[in-house]
């Protein structure tokens, strides 16, 4: 899910105008549902200017009291406040009319939970949250409100984080002691390496292992080493995490012990490990060790020796960049072209680029965007009106981004006009039938470790994602395929058959933005800019309001949360079900 922005410098985009708010009229006669879609689209469309900001919080404000006594109406007010406020918070500070409705809604402890970590969100966002909502947050019984009051107590006095953060770090709630965490580490520093060290032993994995992380920023820490090193001998049963996390702390702040401890790492048979080898092997400047896991049967390895090189020798290592081009994996091959920026071989670098981008052209996959792009990138740079010929073809490629690209990039060389004509795959449609046909379906995801979860579809607010996605869970397309990334206190992400970021279907699919809210427990599709879902699915694990209106929502977790709060960086999808539950009127 993240996009590969600088890439896209080869295109003109121009910037969506926002809706006039004078064409969204509050009526008196409107129900609530009716005003709090309003309220939606309004937050999402602010305005630019000043008075047109004005006028939208105006708006915002009115729909908020008017909605009061609704609870779903009540919830998408107080988002489109929120969404207003992410959006202009910058360009105009906050008025104190919506400043007091917000902290009035964020402190009502009969409100819906919802509503008020909305509130407190937007009062975070705006730099505007005091000291008493703040603490009202954090005794909470609602632990994603009191997740939310933790990220806004280092703008709080000495005081207030002396007597909030503390008590957050023994939270029964595992999100909160691992925002607790995070903010004492940026707080206190080295000062603070002891509580660190002791968070190492906590019950929930993901808390021990970004103290493991954290640790590697206390250099000088008597305690940190001993517990590092301790952490890279598994206990009965332990998973591979403890030991790469630790590998690459210790890397950090005691190289000498890492660098006895590498070469085991580096011949593990889990291919993470030897992943975490080349990280910890970066900081130590182990060029013997990088070149050796560049050359790795796991392009996910290869990838992370790669960018080792980049930053120990530098363009001394252009040969091996250059032979990852041709590798089939598309995050490796990104990564080598952004590699060879400013190669001084640059003969030998435009013709490994060149046969790259036809090779991968070849394949008329959709989601080949991302490295082909970078190709072009590097070629522009590198190469010489003598390279024209070469990218001649890609004008009547099948993406129009990368003839577009194509068009400038030749015009750039030749002072000449060149016409982009693109020739779309065919199209691949989805019948309204079909997705009907799946109103009221479930996924059972089953987890190679144990355990599984079970999600709900979302058919009315995302019919294509949920045909598409179900389309490939009948072919058994996730099964066997890992969650590759995990954020704690953000998503999982998996569904790659690369394992990484890149590594998708062939076929985009488009975006379907909606009412749905990226809440704790909903599935998104993964994309690297508008219309490029590749099936990659990610899950929240707390809600991620900052992700509504960009990603699409296509369905919601309705069991088994907790096996999905426990998942780990390459956890194995074992399969995934299909099936119906019966609607309403249904024999």
């Amino acid at each position: 899910m993240n996009p590969f922005w600088p890439l896209w410098l080869l295109i003109a985009i121009a910037p969506v105008a926002p809706l006039p708010s004078q064409q969204i009229p509050l009526q008196q006669g409107a129900s609530p549902r009716e005003l709090g879609l309003a309220a939606l689209s309004l937050g999402r469309n602010p305005g630019n200017s000043p008075g047109e900001i004005t006028l939208v919080r105006e708006q915002l404000l009115e729909i908020s009291w008017r909605t009061a006594a609704d609870p779903a109406a009540s919830l998408n007010a107080t988002r489109g406040i929120e969404a207003m406020v992410r959006a202009t918070w910058r360009r105009r500070a906050l008025d104190s009319a919506t400043v007091a409705r917000l902290i009035e809604l964020a402190r009502e402890n009969r409100a819906n939970p919802s509503v008020r970590r909305h509130a407190l969100g937007a009062l975070l966002t705006a730099q505007v949250a005091d000291s008493a909502t703040v603490m009202a947050a954090l005794a909470s019984p609602d632990e994603q409100l009191r997740r939310l009051a933790v990220t806004g107590l280092p703008r709080l006095s000495v005081a207030a984080r002396a007597a909030g953060l503390p008590r957050a770090m023994t939270d029964p709630a595992a999100m909160v002691r691992l925002e607790a965490l995070r903010n004492w580490a940026k707080n206190e520093g080295p000062t603070g390496c002891g509580r660190l060290v002791t968070a190492v032993a906590d019950p929930n994995l993901s808390v021990a292992l970004m103290a493991l992380d954290l640790l590697g920023e206390c250099p000088g820490d008597s305690a940190s080493a001993p517990v590092l090193t301790s952490a890279m001998t598994p206990l009965p049963g332990e998973t591979w995490h403890r030991g790469a996390h630790a590998l690459v702390s210790l890397a950090q702040i005691v190289p000498e012990d890492a660098r006895a401890l590498l070469p085991a790492a580096s011949a593990s048979p889990v291919w993470q490990v030897r992943m975490y080898s080349a990280r910890a092997a970066t900081p130590l400047g182990d060029e013997a060790l990088l070149r050796h896991l560049a050359a790795d049967s796991v392009p996910n390895v290869r990838e992370a020796a790669v960018s080792g090189l980049v930053k120990v020798l530098g363009h001394r290592a252009d040969a091996v960049y250059r032979e990852a081009l041709g590798s089939r994996d598309y995050q490796l091959v990104l990564t080598a072209a952004g590699a060879l920026a400013g190669s001084p071989a640059r003969g030998e670098a435009v013709a490994a680029l060149r046969a790259a981008l036809a090779r991968i052209s070849e394949e008329r996959s959709e989601t080949s965007r991302d490295p082909r792009i970078a190709i072009l990138v590097r070629l522009r740079e590198l190469g010489t009106p003598a390279d024209s010929a070469a990218l001649l073809p890609a004008l009547e490629d099948f993406d129009a981004v990368i003839a577009d690209s194509a068009a400038a990039i030749l015009a750039a060389w030749t002072r000449a006009s060149h016409r982009a004509s693109p020739h779309p795959l065919p199209a691949d449609p989805i019948s309204r039938a079909e997705a009907e046909t799946l109103r009221g379906g479930r996924l059972r995801f089953t987890m190679a470790a144990g355990g599984s979860f079970e999600v709900e579809l979302l058919v009315d607010a995302a019919p294509l994602s949920v045909a598409r996605i179900v389309r490939l869970v009948r072919r058994g397309y996730y099964d066997g395929l890992t969650f590759h990334r995990v954020v704690p206190n953000f998503v999982v992400q998996g569904g790659s058959p690369g394992a990484n970021e890149y590594a998708g279907t062939y076929r985009f699919m488009p975006d379907e933005l909606g009412e749905p809210t990226h809440a704790r427990g909903t599935l998104g599709v993964s994309t690297r800019g508008r219309d490029t879902g590749d099936a990659q699915l990610f899950i929240n694990l707390v809600d991620n309001p900052r992700l509504d209106f960009d990603y699409t929502v296509w369905g919601r977790i309705v069991s088994g949360m907790s096996r999905v709060d426990a998942v780990q960086e390459g956890d194995v999808i074992r399969r995934v079900e299909f099936r119906k539950t019966k609607q309403a009127g249904e024999p």
